[in-house]
């Protein structure tokens, strides 16, 4: 059932042609501008309203789902009015319409033409001058919402004009918040008492304020949108889940020098032998060695699956060995961009950085992990004799 929230009511108070939304983690942002969005082109004739996010994928998972979602408890959707080829729902009775785009150079966004409203979601991921050509073929309103890891040029170029507002969203206004996701944002608060990660998460995340997931380990790595035709699958890494963590099995390609990290898997509830369906047989697959009857099950099924050599500072090996890498991670590959984002250097009490890293964020990186510290070459050779030695 639709519920209208104390979020949304705050969006409809808005007059100004530019709305810059800055919130933390289920706020209702997104959830909130869409409804405003729908109703315009149910309302008004001949509206053609574009939503943006930074790439298909994301679309798709994202502000697409929660439109089908909305369109759904209305009771307004209808199929027959989806174009799902080219994202695109038509409202008939007013010839108004809403397309879902991602455009990855300025050529593309300029080409895609004049439009009455304009929704940039997660605008912090978008680059200014896609943003820029965009909003200067935008005639009526336009929308900008984003997590405030940091300030991006809705800050710096949108709300230093006349013609912008702003406005504030945190999960208290969302009161369509389901319990499980206020009892897990609980459980971030009470860590942030004792953590300088988790207090700086909690700013950005829960009480929507501008603030700096400082420590990110990886910043050796850039999106690219299909796996060329000429790259060559060395391997998998897999880390186990089951019922509250997710199964995360990547595909390691190499290409032109720089691997290529591609999500496989990234699911609760799955057993070994549907895992072992999405694996190519003879194709080496480096798991954790914490799980041996696991991986002797999935050897059963054909599998080339070896567990991983670990040492009292496996993990700190092993992200040595992903620092030496480029990576180019697949546009489709939402968890492993998410956790590449968030990734981070553990602090103390004091605020000073340890050589930890935050236990979160993980489980696709541990995946790769175990296939980087097992096939880096000289490293691997260096690690079993520090663990020989140790």
């Amino acid at each position: 059932m639709f519920k209208r929230t104390t979020a949304i009511n705050k969006l409809l108070a808005l007059k100004k042609r530019k709305r810059v939304i800055q919130g933390g983690t289920w706020a209702g942002k997104t959830f909130g501008i869409m409804p405003l969005l729908i109703d315009k082109a149910s309302k008004y004739p001949n509206k053609k309203i574009t939503v943006v996010a930074e790439t298909i994928p994301a679309i798709k998972e994202g502000v697409l789902d929660d439109f089908k979602n909305i369109m759904q408890m209305t009771g307004r959707w209808n199929e027959k009015n989806f174009n799902a080829t080219d994202r695109v729902y038509k409202f008939p009775a007013t010839g108004s319409r809403i397309e879902f785009k991602s455009f990855d150079s300025l050529g593309k966004a300029k080409a895609a033409g004049k439009r009455t409203d304009l929704f940039i979601n997660e605008g912090n991921y978008i680059a200014f001058e896609i943003a820029d050509a965009l909003m200067m073929r935008t005639s009526e309103r336009i929308w900008i919402d984003f997590n405030p890891t940091n300030e991006f040029w809705a800050h710096t170029e949108v709300l230093t004009g006349d013609d912008a507002e702003f406005l504030l969203l945190k999960y208290t206004d969302n009161e369509a918040l389901p319990e499980t996701i206020y009892k897990e944002l609980m459980t971030k608060i009470e860590k942030s008492k004792t953590s300088e990660y988790w207090r700086n998460w909690c700013k950005v995340y829960i009480d929507g304020e501008i603030g700096s997931l400082e420590g990110v380990i990886f910043t050796n790595w850039k999106q690219i949108d299909d796996i060329p035709a000429e790259a060559t699958l060395i391997g998998y890494g897999l880390d186990f889940g089951y019922t509250n963590d997710p199964t995360a099995l990547v595909a390691i390609y190499k290409w032109n020098g720089k691997r290529i990290l591609d999500e496989v898997l990234y699911q609760t509830g799955m057993i070994n032998s549907e895992i072992a369906k999405y694996i190519k047989k003879g194709i080496p697959v480096f798991a954790d060695s914490a799980e041996p009857k696991s991986i002797e099950e999935i050897r059963r099924h054909g599998i080339n699956i070896k567990p991983v050599v670990k040492g009292s500072d496996s993990i700190n090996f092993g992200l040595q060995a992903m620092q030496n890498q480029e990576y180019l991670i697949t546009s489709n590959s939402r968890n492993i961009i998410k956790e590449f984002r968030a990734y981070s250097w553990d602090k103390d009490k004091m605020g000073k950085r340890l050589n930890v890293p935050i236990d979160t964020f993980n489980h696709s990186v541990d995946a790769i992990r175990y296939h980087e510290m097992m096939t880096v070459g000289g490293l691997v050779k260096d690690y079993r004799t520090r663990i020989r030695v140790g």
